[in-house]
């Protein structure tokens, strides 16, 4: 990948960044007294036109929603290089498959549950899958359709449709990030597939699931080995972090650990993860030449879209300031 097709990319993300949501703006929606009240501080940023569309403070989804597909469309535009938008685009893919062959296999229109940003254009893929014209679909996309299709033919558990799309959607996934070259997209989905492990086995003892069921949902291609997350699976949360005191992500992790030893809630393990990944990319700033910094402005601006839901959700059921603030991520900027 040639750093130098990136330089008036870079300056264009450069800019982006500037209309990031600082920490003042975000302290202000979470002080608000009400969620109609956040709306109006949203107004006065580059949310200002998708605010405008809506009609009442509970559409916010709308708001998030038109956000995150202009941002994509934005990066699209920018990008010389489809990768650097394809590694944080592609698990909508994913998530739409999951969508259309749960409709598939249940009867069911859960159209509703679509996103309109991914790396191809899921209407033509879902119209080849209805049309049975799988010869035409992607061949990462059609592999998985079609062991999801003869797992389900065999099992008949649509639980089952979300293990097979992630384990499809990692390795995919993992595929784009090496295929580029560069560490900090190797390494964001190396330390993401980390975290998704430790965050699984707790998960997976909490609901008392066997070996077998662990060896189905850990993943491959982390820096942890695979074998050393499965081990885990009769150990305490202490003996957790003493196993993986020494990784690669091992202080968040262990913050993250320690949160949930504390609160018995993943959402708290959870915001430790999404500090990570949000550190591991300040670096990009300091980059003049490269893709690292249009990615990490795609980090950013998720991260960004997820804390305006964490405060509108809040603001929706009335929680305190104080509680909201528990629930915060950390900021790129």
């Amino acid at each position: 990948m040639d750093r130098m097709e990136f330089t008036q990319g870079v300056t264009r993300t450069r800019v982006l960044e500037t209309k990031l949501l600082d920490q003042l703006t975000i302290d202000k929606m979470v002080d608000a007294k009400d969620l109609e009240e956040v709306l109006r501080t949203l107004g006065d940023t580059e949310y200002a036109g998708a605010v405008s569309a809506v009609e009442k403070g509970e559409d916010y989804e709308q708001i998030l929603s038109h956000e995150l597909k202009r941002v994509y469309d934005l990066m699209r535009e920018i990008s010389p290089r489809e990768e650097v938008v394809d590694l944080m685009a592609l698990k909508y893919d994913y998530h739409n498959l999951k969508v259309m062959l749960k409709e598939h296999v249940m009867q069911k229109d859960l159209s509703d549950l679509y996103i309109q940003v991914g790396t191809v254009d899921f209407n033509k893929l879902k119209a080849m899958f209805n049309a049975e014209q799988m010869r035409d679909i992607p061949l990462q996309f059609k592999e998985a359709i079609e062991e999801i299709l003869k797992d389900y033919d065999q099992q008949e558990d649509p639980q089952r449709i979300d293990i097979l799309a992630d384990r499809h959607y990692f390795k995919h996934l993992y595929k784009v990030a090496e295929g580029t070259g560069i560490d900090l997209f190797k390494a964001y989905v190396k330390d993401y597939i980390d975290f998704l492990n430790v965050s699984a086995a707790i998960r997976l003892k909490k609901q008392g699931k066997d070996l077998n069921f662990f060896r189905e949902v850990i993943l491959f291609n982390g820096n942890i080995e695979r074998d050393d997350i499965l081990l885990t699976m009769n150990d305490s949360i202490d003996v957790m972090m003493n196993k993986f005191r020494h990784a690669r992500i091992s202080k968040e992790l262990l913050k993250g650990l320690q949160a949930y030893q504390e609160t018995g809630r993943l959402s708290a393990f959870e915001k430790y993860m999404d500090n990570y990944m949000i550190k591991l990319n300040k670096d990009s700033k300091s980059v003049t030449f490269g893709p690292e910094p249009l990615f990490s402005y795609l980090v950013a601006k998720e991260m960004e879209i997820k804390i305006l839901r964490i405060i509108m959700v809040s603001k929706t059921n009335n929680l305190s300031p104080e509680a909201i603030r528990e629930r915060l991520r950390d900021l790129y900027v």
